[in-house]
């Protein structure tokens, strides 16, 4: 069958949005990334007061509001402010910062794309959580968060590992969708770091995505997994193909307590002047 006939029509935001809480419910990754932010960060980050932290491609401050805690424990004024390019997000993001205020937390929202944002300022903490891969110039990106970070902050970059969904979409997402421009993984960032001579340390965390839902027919959730790991709506594909990936995601996965888990671990880099 041609390429062009397998093709799969993109996801909308709001389509996106729902595929995204879909694999959250099935998947250990934020779980894994607080426990290790728990256990490490106070021992990775500058700890001064006021403390300034900048957290790009924020989305809807889901994540962000379960990491501030973590940092309130450590630091006693803290200025956060927030990168994110759509105004849907940002809406949310200034509901979220009227009607959850933290006490010693001084927000600030830029409704902009990162290469783009007007911030001249430096951060102790610039976070990048999963968000390199909507950014067309990684590299870019990445040196823009160093310059912020300056001499003495940090910059923490959360990312995909080449075991997981990163094995699905190598498999079958230009055959889906046509393109593998989003496809983009920690060895990349490795690449880029090292091309740059950036100080850096790279640690790895343990997560899995429960992907029972995927093998059960008809289940509207296994629908939303297949379509956030593929970036697409895969109910437009051809039947057989979306076979052969419901098979591959089988042979990926492994068999626990009655379900189907799949390996699907976090790189974090830690980039910091000081380590030089």
């Amino acid at each position: 069958m041609p390429i062009e006939d397998t093709k799969a029509p993109p996801l909308s935001s709001e389509a996106y949005a729902h595929c995204f809480l879909t694999f959250r419910k099935y998947s250990t990754e934020w779980l894994s990334m607080l426990r290790w932010c728990r256990q490490r960060l106070a021992t990775c980050l500058p700890v001064k007061s006021p403390f300034r932290a900048l957290s790009v491609g924020a989305g809807n401050g889901d994540f962000d509001w379960r990491l501030l805690p973590i940092l309130k424990a450590h630091i006693s004024s803290l200025e956060y402010i927030f990168v994110e390019p759509s105004q849907a997000m940002c809406r949310r993001l200034r509901q979220r910062i009227g009607s959850q205020p933290l006490h010693g937390v001084k927000f600030d929202l830029e409704s902009s794309c990162f290469e783009t944002c007007p911030l001249e300022q430096t951060f102790n903490l610039v976070l990048l959580t999963h968000c390199l891969y909507y950014i067309p110039d990684r590299e870019t990106a990445i040196g823009h968060a160093s310059r912020l970070a300056g001499e003495s902050g940090s910059v923490l970059i959360f990312h995909q590992t080449p075991l997981g969904i990163d094995q699905v979409q190598k498999k079958f997402i230009k055959r889906i969708k046509g393109t593998e421009q989003e496809m983009f993984t920690s060895h990349d960032i490795q690449k880029i770091l090292a091309r740059r001579h950036t100080p850096n340390q790279l640690e790895q965390i343990e997560s899995y995505i429960d992907v029972s839902e995927c093998f059960l027919r008809g289940s509207t959730e296994g629908e939303a997994l297949l379509s956030f790991f593929l970036e697409c709506d895969v109910r437009h594909i051809d039947p057989a193909l979306k076979r052969e990936v419901v098979e591959y995601i089988y042979a990926l996965s492994y068999p626990d307590q009655g379900k189907r888990l799949l390996r699907h671990p976090v790189a974090v880099f830690i980039l910091s002047m000081g380590m030089s």
